[in-house]
């Protein structure tokens, strides 16, 4: 954990916990830490985050409930804690559990003198699955020599980025004026670089005359 604090800010470090402590203006930011317990010193605001600083989340799985802070006042009473873009009020959207990137939610409180202090929550939604391939129609097709083979392709879904079937990609060709079997692969993975397992289907050509 990074501190970096000027002389308006103090850090308090209870057992298991880390609270941000100010006296007016910004100053102090702490990269990661849980905020659960907290001391206090005389005439000073504290401010203690509810879990974790960084929180990650899976796209599309997890969804997101800011735990929130609490703050106290020099004397021990309980102050308001204003929130920015938690999802609960009117400075932001809060991150968004079904789209992969990192958000931020910040925290402020002061007292009636404005002693103040803030805190900052990271939240990082990941996308660490990979979608599913599935193929449409048989894995296994018989052509009659010369038969117009209309291949059915394949169908993926990603939990993080929904239908992915218009990016599944196939490797193979079949000819239907040769008499053999074909291997037809299909692929896709996701924009995380998460992929599917290949999926395959064999075509069969047969009774094509022997010249």
């Amino acid at each position: 954990m990074g501190l970096r604090i000027n002389e308006s800010w103090k850090v308090l470090i209870g057992t298991v916990g880390l609270s941000l402590v100010g006296c007016g203006g910004a100053g102090l930011e702490a990269e990661d830490g849980v905020g659960q317990s907290a001391q206090q010193l005389e005439g000073m605001v504290t401010l203690t985050l509810n879990g974790h600083a960084t929180m990650n989340l899976e796209c599309g799985v997890d969804t997101w409930s800011d735990p929130g802070a609490t703050a106290k006042d020099g004397d021990g009473g309980p102050l308001p804690v204003i929130t920015y873009n938690s999802g609960n009020d009117e400075y932001g959207p809060g991150p968004n559990p079904a789209a992969q990137g990192t958000y931020q939610v910040t925290y402020f409180a002061h007292d009636a003198d404005w002693n103040q202090a803030t805190a900052v929550r990271t939240v990082q939604v990941n996308d660490t699955i990979a979608p599913t391939l599935t193929l449409n129609g048989p894995a296994t097709v018989t052509l009659q020599c010369y038969e117009w083979f209309e291949d059915p392709s394949a169908t993926s879904s990603d939990l993080c980025y929904g239908d992915l079937s218009s990016q599944v990609l196939k490797t193979g060709e079949v000819q239907n004026w040769i008499a053999g079997s074909y291997t037809l692969t299909y692929t896709v993975q996701d924009s995380a670089g998460n992929a599917a397992p290949p999926v395959t289907r064999t075509v069969n050509v047969v009774n094509c005359p022997v010249w």
